[in-house]
């Protein structure tokens, strides 16, 4: 049989090819989370996913019977107010940027990070018993954060425009000063969805004049008990509906 190569070519031509697969490109990592401790108290502590620690109303070796974590290294140290049992920086290890109360209202940087301090109070008459407070807000992570504080009162609209709406507040639920009202006003005002709950009686603190958990939390639903003094967070895992996330101490 003679092969004509015109032929052969010719039917090449018309044979289908099979698709080119273009390289699809690689999907790219998880985020990194960062991470909440509880401490006791009103001592919060967050290490971003680039390794930054702040540290938040470290208490006095005069709060109750905590146990302050030994050799705790701190970049932030943010001071709500001026009390013992808030206002211990001297306490965490390294060099940390220290800003307290009254001094940091107003926008602050620190690493890189940008802190707001909005002034409140520690009581309804506009500091005249307490004296004053402030609360931080600040984004880390794509993550909105609030610390409340030693605040003894509802925000009002100035200041809840100021603080603006976050992701995870944390809320001193055992305040006395603050009623049930108070304190869900406060957490629906500030649009938060991870609400821990800082600052009520607990077996290291019998004697203080707080109320309990257990009272703050009677009747709620919306209740995750994390059965851990550490929380990682990326900003996926935070709930649609607003979430009350209760965190073991970490003694």
């Amino acid at each position: 049989m003679r092969f004509f190569p015109c032929l052969g070519l010719a039917l090449l031509a018309i044979l289908p090819l099979a698709p080119v697969r273009a390289s699809q490109p690689a999907p790219p990592p998880p985020p990194t989370p960062l991470t909440i401790r509880y401490y006791g108290h009103a001592f919060a502590y967050i290490i971003t996913s680039t390794g930054v620690r702040i540290a938040i109303d470290p208490y006095d070796e005069n709060t109750g019977s905590y146990v302050f974590p030994p050799r705790l290294p701190a970049d932030v140290v943010l001071v709500t107010n001026e009390a013992d049992d808030h206002s211990a920086s001297n306490r965490l290890f390294g060099s940390p940027q220290v800003f307290r109360s009254i001094t940091a209202i107003g926008r602050n940087n620190a690493r890189g990070l940008f802190f707001t301090g909005v002034q409140t109070y520690r009581d309804k008459e506009q500091g005249a018993k307490h004296g004053t407070n402030a609360v931080f807000t600040f984004q880390v992570d794509g993550i909105r954060f609030a610390h409340l504080g030693g605040i003894g009162h509802v925000p009002d609209s100035t200041q809840v425009s100021e603080i603006g709406q976050v992701d995870v507040l944390f809320l001193p639920v055992g305040n006395l000063d603050l009623s049930m009202a108070d304190l869900n006003k406060t957490a629906a005002e500030l649009g938060a969805k991870i609400i821990i709950p800082i600052k009520y009686k607990t077996q290291y603190s019998p004697d203080f004049a707080l109320r309990g958990l257990d009272e703050y939390l009677a009747g709620r639903q919306n209740v995750r008990d994390l059965k851990a003094s550490e929380l990682n967070l990326t900003p996926a895992d935070i709930p649609a509906d607003p979430t009350i996330y209760v965190m073991s101490i970490s003694q």
